[in-house]
């Protein structure tokens, strides 16, 4: 096979089993893929490494050892020793792993085959019939080159839009497509609702994108470009009740839970430090209070009711931060709250 077929299946076969556009470890793939071919002198790889070309050119034939499991196996092994004293290295291992298996396998499908399974000199070839297989340089090769290219920038594009897994949400619009976009993704980027449902309070339609804050019973709790927070869902108490739902990966944004405890002292003063510059901050938890005389509480029958109080209790779940300042800041309170910081600040 070309060089460049090499290249593209092994960059492709990268791409698609590690679920990466990341130009790196894809172009490490790819390389790999030329690497069986050291043990000729005219390839790419003997041309950078003439004395390892060398020595497997005069010992052996072409696409027998370098192409074989015991290769594969030897540099798999290789790498991922290295990586267990450098483990950041462990992605760009899977690549060089996949890209020299893919890159020996291809030539399976040549007219020569490969001794894949060295030191055995029997020669593996798919299909059957030899004129069927790849011949280099041919006008087949040329074709099959035309088609990976189209799979390479197809694999590229999926990978670029979030992978595999989140296009397939988009096709079946699941909650549990979305809950698993969300739990692996949430905590380093914004993760945006496309939600299709009604507003079970009037029953008017919706469809419109939202901002996930956190998942919610069998759905989540969403917010609008306006503030306005819902649970989106298909149980009795949502807002909004879903029909479809898909997700979007958005800008980086760092998600951090932290914990304080109020002993009996202002609400106002132990939030006041998660009002951050770049930071959006919602607060949950529950707080004992003397009194709620006086005090005026958000109520509004189409939100989610993310401030909830009797005369000596307040539950707050996923509550603005400056939302809780306003209304409760001078009120003196005991108990423990958990505030979600999503801060965009720093991308």
């Amino acid at each position: 096979m070309l060089g460049i077929s090499h290249l593209l299946i092994s960059g492709t076969a990268t791409s698609l089993l590690l679920g990466t556009a990341s130009p790196t470890i894809i172009a490490v793939g790819a390389i790999a893929g030329l690497l069986p071919d050291i043990d000729v002198s005219t390839s790419p790889a003997g041309r950078v490494l003439p004395w390892v070309s060398a020595f497997f050119e005069s010992r052996m034939p072409h696409r027998s050892c370098t192409h074989s499991l015991v290769a594969s196996g030897v540099v798999a092994a290789v790498g991922y020793a290295v990586a267990l004293f450098n483990p950041q290295l462990i992605n760009l291992v899977h690549a060089l792993s996949i890209g020299y298996f893919f890159g020996w396998f291809a030539d399976v499908f040549t007219r020569g085959g490969v001794e894949m399974f060295w030191p055995s000199p029997v020669r593996c070839v798919c299909p059957g019939n030899r004129d069927l297989r790849l011949r280099t340089g041919s006008n087949a090769e040329y074709f099959v080159l035309i088609i990976l290219i189209a799979i390479a920038l197809a694999v590229f594009n999926i990978n670029n839009s979030g992978g595999l897994f989140t296009q397939f949400n988009r096709l079946i619009a699941s909650p549990s497509g979305v809950q698993h976009i969300y739990n692996e993704s949430g905590s380093t980027h914004l993760i945006k609702a496309n939600i299709k449902g009604v507003r079970t309070s009037d029953r008017s339609k919706v469809l419109d994108q939202y901002l996930i804050i956190q998942a919610q019973g069998t759905g989540f709790l969403v917010q609008a470009d306006d503030g306005r927070i819902y649970k989106a869902s298909t149980e009795p108490d949502a807002q909004i009740f879903l029909e479809e739902i898909t997700a979007d990966i958005d800008r980086p944004a760092i998600t951090n839970i932290e914990s304080i405890f109020l002993e009996d002292e202002p609400i106002g003063a132990a939030l006041e430090k998660f009002n951050r510059s770049g930071a959006m901050s919602f607060v949950s938890g529950q707080l004992s209070v003397d009194s709620l005389d006086g005090v005026t509480l958000p109520r509004d029958p189409y939100q989610f009711p993310y401030i909830k109080a009797t005369d000596s209790t307040v539950t707050l779940e996923a509550a603005p931060l400056k939302v809780v300042e306003t209304s409760l800041g001078e009120e003196f309170a005991t108990g423990q709250l958990q505030i979600r910081v999503i801060n965009t600040s720093s991308q």
